[in-house]
Parts: C-alpha cells; structure tokens; sequence
C-alpha cells in the first residue's frame, strides 16, 4: 500500500519540502487550526471562523491530532453539519503540534491562511475581511496580524491586551527578531511564501514565532489596530 503524506519518513531529514498536495483555488482563505484534546474550547473556536462575513469564499481545515477526549467526535460533527466549508485531517496517531500543523498547512488551498488553534476563538466577524483588504491594499506586506485579548479561565490574574504596546502600522522582520509581539490567532499571511521548512523549526517552542520569522522573510508585517480574537490561558494544549 502507498504511504500517505502522514505515515511518511519525511521528518527523519534535516528540514523538508513542504509537498504540493493542494493547490491555491478560488478559495481566498483556509483558516487553519490544529486541535489536541480540546472538547471544552473546540466548538467556541469553530463558530468563530463560520460566523465570519465576507465577499469572498473560505474554508476551514482542522488537523485533529488523535484526541483522546470527544474533540474527534466534535469536529466529525461540525464536518458534517458543514460539509462544504469544513475539512478534518484526522490523524491515526497523535504528531504532536509541529507536524500536525505543518501537515495541516500543506493541504490549505486558499489564497491567504488565517490561523486559530483549537483553544482560541475570534470575537469579529469581520476579522478575515479587514485582514484580506488590509493584504490587498499592501502588496509589500507578507501577513498582517491585530491586537488579543488575553485571560486566564480561573480568573486568576487580570485579563490584558496582547501586545500591551501598540507597535507600528508596518514593521520589518528586524522588528520580529527582537521579541515576539504576534499572537498566533491574529495573523493572515500569503500562503505559499516559503516551501521549505527548516529542521530547526521542529525543535523551536512554541513554533508560532518562528513561523512568523519564516513569513516575514518575504516582506513587511502589517498591523490592524483592532482587538478580534481572544486568548484562553489553560492546561489545554493543541498538541502533545
């Protein structure tokens, strides 16, 4: 039997091509999200990428990493509620964060990819709208991201803006190298900027900061001074 894209060595080499095993559509954005036992989060996180409201076409794709709670069954459930909006790559074994996203990302067809993990959620449904214009008003820009809100569940400390600083409408990646100032869910970038991701990338955690050094590579970084997402601080993790 042929092995598939998951099953393969590819990982045991330093660094790797991504594979084309999709191609851009017509599809504007693929909102990618990866999920690791997240059954409280999950559905929070899906309503937020179905409630948004665009001209434009988009579709989500959510890498399941072999959950061992109900996160399976609940994204199986959201597929086939909406089936023409929502892939599921449900692995047979668990591949922890970093695969599990790269595998994800590799089968993204559309134009722009807007991230979300599994714990976070959106909170305006016009993010994927003012993030796609902001991109094609600013061709110089490889992604864009806004402000967060972060809280912790138990209330444990205040809940505060990420980053706390506003910084620049446009920086560079001199500006990224220095600190990490972009929240994950925040970010649209052009897909398909790079095809090639490093093995250091598999050893870096988290992997959203290099992954924004990866985009930032290939041109500046915008920013929307508009908060639209939230972030949950938990045990919960998108991967193990």
């Amino acid at each position: 039997m042929t092995k598939t894209y998951a099953d393969s060595n590819i990982y045991k080499k330093p660094g790797f091509q991504i594979p084309k095993i999709s191609k851009i559509t017509d599809t504007s954005v693929s909102a990618l999200m990866i999920t690791y036992n997240q059954e409280k989060f999950i559905s929070q996180a899906i309503e937020s990428v179905l409630m948004q409201e665009t001209d434009f076409p988009f579709e989500l794709l959510i890498g399941e990493d072999c959950s061992t709670d109900k996160t399976r069954e609940i994204v199986r459930y959201y597929q086939q509620k909406y089936p023409d909006k929502i892939k599921v790559l449900a692995k047979a074994t668990n591949q922890g964060m970093a695969k599990n996203f790269v595998q994800t990302l590799a089968a993204c067809q559309g134009k722009y990819i807007a991230i979300l993990e599994g714990d976070d959620y959106w909170t305006s449904s016009k993010k994927l709208q003012l993030q796609v214009d902001f991109l094609e008003e600013n061709q110089t820009c490889s992604f864009c991201f806004h402000p967060t809100e972060c809280f912790y569940e138990d209330s444990s400390e205040p809940s505060y803006i990420f980053p706390r600083k506003a910084p620049s409408r446009f920086l560079t990646l001199k500006d990224l190298l220095y600190e990490n100032f972009i929240s994950t869910c925040s970010t649209v970038f052009r897909n398909r900027l790079f095809t090639h991701m490093p093995d250091w990338y598999f050893k870096v955690k988290p992997g959203d900061w290099p992954l924004h050094i990866l985009n930032a590579q290939h041109g500046e970084i915008g920013y929307i001074h508009k908060t639209m997402a939230n972030i949950e601080f938990t045990q919960a993790v998108s991967g193990a």
